[in-house]
């Protein structure tokens, strides 16, 4: 907006020019200031219009691996669900059982643990030939490792979550501890594919307990120890609004509510899930162990905060290895249930993880130390200590 002026220009025109000057640069000025409080007032939307822009640009060779990964995924996990074809359930539906312990000289042990198993088709035994073998698989561990008997039940529901295994088990596991025997607790059926497991053999969970008094009347059962295996149909469920957040919520109300049945003496274990000897496709085999991983973050967690509550690691890879060298194949036919081989190992490996915290000195001094000695503990306080052991000893 600047002239220049001639020698023989007049002071009068000279102010016309310079307020000419001066009205032009005050009108590109206002229109500038606008426009900066209009940028800053949707920066956040510009932002990101161009991050959205840049990242699923076709050309982004990270975003395009990304979404052709993902596309994989989601076509395999399409063909698996449309190809699966489920396994029949075992012949035998044995729930109930007693692993004894007898010594070096063949003497029995006096004392007896009460084992309380309960979950989804794992406790049903989906990929066992003639009975379920988680339940006694853990017993067996339980009582080698504890050096004492180990009488156990289980209560399960084939393709059951979070919140269905709840609503299933929990009045069956009532009346369990309030000492009804195996004909008196109801048999649930929920279609051919979902079944919950019976008890149908001798109830040496009640009747080696020694609970009748003198009249006869059967009293309340003490569980010392309940499992419970949930997680992996809560995220197959993804796509229907099962989050970690909702599984969290589901499993934070199942045991609530069994904490209530079970009392406060009773140790409570959420075992991880392992899914490495799964035989689904890459790169679904390693989404599916990610996604695993995040619900059974959701177990740990409710661990840390509820009382006398243990949330046990998976096994290691480098463990997996050294059992298929020992035992070859672990997996059924369908490729995601175990054997019974797989029941078996890691069935006993629990049980073992579980016995290590319940027998360690730590436990029985209420302590951390190894090395403590205390001749006499309540029952509350050694098995809030075991809550502690427990994922102690897995990670050992």
């Amino acid at each position: 907006h600047y002239r220049e002026n001639d020698a023989s220009s007049n002071e009068g025109s000279e102010s016309h020019d310079n307020s000419a000057e001066q009205a032009p640069a005050e009108q590109s000025e206002k229109p500038s200031l606008e426009e900066a409080q209009l940028a800053i007032e949707h920066l956040d939307i510009s932002f990101m219009r161009r991050f959205t822009r840049i990242m699923f640009n076709p050309t982004n060779p990270f975003i395009a691996g990304a979404s052709v990964l993902g596309s994989v995924v989601a076509c395999q996990t399409a063909y698996m669900q449309g190809t699966y074809e489920p396994l029949p359930h075992p012949q035998e539906d044995r729930s109930c059982g007693f692993e004894p312990y007898h010594g070096p000289s063949g003497e029995q042990a006096q004392v007896t643990k009460r084992l309380m198993v309960l979950g989804d088709s794992l406790v049903i035994g989906v990929g066992c030939d003639e009975a379920p073998l988680m339940g006694q698989s853990m017993a067996r561990g339980m009582s080698q490792k504890l050096r004492q008997n180990v009488a156990w039940r289980s209560m399960g529901i084939d393709g059951g979550d979070a919140r269905t295994i709840h609503s299933t088990v929990i009045d069956d596991v009532r009346k369990a501890v309030n000492g009804y025997s195996s004909s008196q607790v109801g048999h649930q059926w929920h279609g051919e594919r979902c079944k919950c497991a019976r008890v149908d053999h001798e109830d040496e969970f009640i009747g080696l307990a020694g609970l009748s008094d003198e009249s006869g009347a059967v009293q309340r059962v003490q569980i010392d120890v309940c499992v419970v295996l949930c997680g992996l149909n809560d995220f197959k469920r993804l796509w229907k609004g099962r989050t970690a957040t909702v599984f969290r919520r589901d499993l934070h109300a199942f045991l609530t509510e069994l904490r209530s049945i079970l009392g406060p003496e009773c140790l409570i274990v959420l075992p991880a899930l392992p899914l490495e000897p799964t035989r689904f496709p890459e790169p679904l085999r390693s989404f599916v162990i990610y996604i695993a991983e995040v619900y059974d973050e959701m177990k740990a967690e409710l661990a840390r905060e509820l009382p006398m509550t243990s949330f046990i690691p998976k096994p290691t890879v480098r463990w997996w290895r050294r059992v298929h060298e020992k035992h070859g194949g672990v997996i059924s036919g369908d490729g995601v249930h175990p054997n019974e081989v797989g029941y078996v190992v890691f069935g006993k490996w629990q049980g073992q993880v579980i016995a290590k915290g319940l027998a360690s000195r730590a436990f029985s001094a209420g302590g951390n130390s190894a090395l403590a000695a205390v001749p006499s503990v309540s029952p509350l306080r050694a098995t809030q200590s075991a809550a502690r052991t427990v994922t102690l000893a897995a990670e050992q």
